[in-house]
């Protein structure tokens, strides 16, 4: 027997107060088998070789819990020696203070953020955990192609921060190697999404039923498919030029000389083609899941319908379709038509459209509700400070000049992490302490929470706000013929300063991590199943919910996922699987 917690738990069901009867029911389903008979499963097949959906989304969001801090401990190394050239660091010391193990360093930072956190984090750990019970799905379209992706995005981990400990050709070999495992997990992890959201939902969820987080998850399941896809063939072709002496891509465009060995077919510019073919559409990746994510939090926590919610479906349509045409926008000199940067112009300038629609949307959804400043909702709003501020700075890069005419590459750095990188990790936390109870049965600690929070917003603006200010002042200077001196004066305290911020910002961090391993342990237990008062079907099951199949659940879709505020009812709220002459009016 398996007991599903329906929301008379947390009041919806009193007598003239909520939405059906005055006396608490527990609705069971059996599967006819005697549950109790079942062998206990070992460790190995509970946790590590387990096919389940949730079990295998908090593996990917534990892995990603690694890399995060592993990738913000090399930055404040990088940050250090920038900054302190000769200062002596274990065991990074043996690096040198050679070019070759700066862009290692570099390298391994970027790939474990972008690849691990960015993309692994909000996609396949909570996409993984909730899709499924956000649409009344038993499981995964193929749990087995999902155990699959798992091992094989931990086996591309392995790979590339094993290049960094390698010899730099072979380190690269290896490093192409484990991308391109990646890219396969992916790979089959999207096509996994896709068939699970089309083929898998329950009875009377149709498409306009689907929360935003499902609909941003789907999205990027299509996009992920047609860039990781072009990734993957890529990084073949470039392990067979290594390995088979193929001419897939020819050296001769980044050589000083053109050897007469080289291949006359040899296409030296398809390289770049396919590589800004899945670059470019990687932000959009990275950003997909955490524009549902905070659509869906904004809505829960001001207790208010999200502001036209099917333009705003419309809108994360627009995000993929036109993310995944602006490949050329950095190609500029590949031979392509002359005429081509106007066209990638245009449609990397028509991404403004909707990402204004969801601005909008967010603002007035926020307009006059009934707020729960809460630690999930902080981070929510600064996600949006962030996505604003690094979405401005990005019309001064409009200018060709700027990036190419600099004396640093501050701006384009600080740019790139607001606007990508620190705003889709505030995404991640805001889901996080959103999903904790569901994923944990516990609470975060809400007053670390909001000091990690207030740190952490504050550090970022003290890190990459002046890094902007650098670009700027270093590209006015060397306009004006000033001195590399003169530049200098202001690079260094700027750039300490930098440093003192990234100190502060990882010190935040050391609070959410001593907050995450105690609440996981010892934190305030959940008695109720939905705890926020949301409306999804997630919040219908215990938490955290079974770890098993056994455990697999039924329900019926009555209404859409953001039924708030409704005029007439006692309640703020009715769930998705409500029915109707359950619904009781105001008295």
């Amino acid at each position: 027997m398996y007991s599903i917690c329906l929301p008379q738990s947390f009041g919806l069901f009193h007598k003239g107060r909520g939405l059906g009867d005055s006396k608490p029911s527990m609705v069971t389903y059996d599967s006819g088998e005697n549950h109790s008979e079942i062998p206990r499963k070992g460790f190995f097949s509970r946790y590590l070789f387990s096919t389940d959906h949730k079990t295998i989304g908090l593996q990917y969001l534990w892995l990603a819990l690694f890399s995060v801090f592993l990738g913000m401990m090399m930055s404040l190394v990088m940050r250090i020696h920038l900054v302190w050239p000769g200062a002596h660091l274990p065991f990074f010391s043996a690096l040198g203070n050679t070019p070759e193990g700066y862009a290692l360093l570099r390298l391994l930072h970027g790939s474990l953020m972008v690849f691990l956190v960015l993309t692994a984090a909000p996609q396949a750990g909570f996409g993984n955990y909730f899709l499924p019970l956000q649409i009344g799905a038993r499981e995964m379209a193929f749990p087995k192609l999902n155990l699959f992706s798992f091992w094989a995005t931990v086996a591309s981990v392995f790979g590339m921060t094993g290049a960094f400990l390698m010899a730099p050709q072979k380190g690269i070999t290896l490093w192409i190697a484990g991308v391109s495992i990646f890219c396969a997990a992916a790979l089959c992890s999207a096509l996994n999404f896709a068939v699970t959201t089309i083929d898998l939902r329950t009875k009377g969820m149709t498409l306009p039923r689907l929360p935003l987080t499902v609909w941003a998850w789907f999205l990027n399941a299509i996009l992920g498919m047609l860039v990781f896809s072009i990734l993957l063939a890529a990084c073949l072709c470039l392990l067979s030029d290594r390995f088979f002496s193929t001419h897939f891509f020819s050296a001769v465009d980044f050589l000083a000389s053109q050897p007469a060995s080289a291949a006359p077919d040899a296409l030296p510019a398809l390289w770049q083609r396919l590589f800004w073919f899945f670059a470019q559409a990687e932000v959009y990746l990275a950003m997909l899941p955490c524009f549902g994510i905070v659509s869906h939090l904004i809505a829960t926590f001001s207790r208010k319908p999200v502001w036209k919610e099917r333009l705003v479906v419309l809108a994360l349509c627009g995000v993929g379709l036109v993310g995944f045409c602006v490949w050329g926008q950095h190609m500029f000199s590949s031979g392509m038509n002359p005429f081509s940067p106007m066209v990638f112009s245009v449609l990397a300038s028509s991404l403004g459209l909707p990402a204004s629609i969801l601005l909008i949307s967010w603002f007035v959804t926020l307009w006059d509700a009934r707020i729960r400043f809460n630690t999930s909702l902080l981070f929510a709003l600064g996600f949006i400070s962030l996505f604003l501020s690094g979405g401005l700075s990005g019309i001064f890069l409009a200018r060709h000049d700027l990036g190419s005419g600099a004396v640093t590459e501050d701006f384009v750095t600080g740019h790139f992490h607001l606007v990508m990188g620190v705003a889709a990790t505030f995404a991640i936390l805001a889901a996080l302490f959103f999903w904790f109870p569901k994923l944990f049965g516990r609470r975060l600690n809400e007053f670390l929470g909001k000091l990690h929070f207030w740190l952490t917003f504050a550090g970022v603006y003290v890190v990459f706000m002046p890094m902007h200010w650098l670009g700027l002042v270093s590209h006015l200077a060397k306009s004006r013929g000033a001195s590399l001196a003169a530049i200098a004066a202001w690079v260094g305290p700027t750039r300490s300063f930098i440093t003192v911020g990234i100190v502060l910002t990882v010190f935040a961090q050391g609070i959410f991590l001593i907050n995450f391993l105690w609440s996981v342990f010892r934190g305030e237990k959940v008695e109720e199943c939905n705890p926020w008062r949301a409306t999804t079907l997630e919040w219908s099951v215990s938490s955290p919910p079974p770890a098993d199949k056994l455990g697999a659940w039924e329900a019926v879709v009555y209404r859409g996922a953001y039924e708030f505020g409704l005029p007439g009812l006692a309640e703020d709220f009715i769930p998705q699987n409500v029915a109707p002459d359950r619904v009781v009016k105001a008295n």
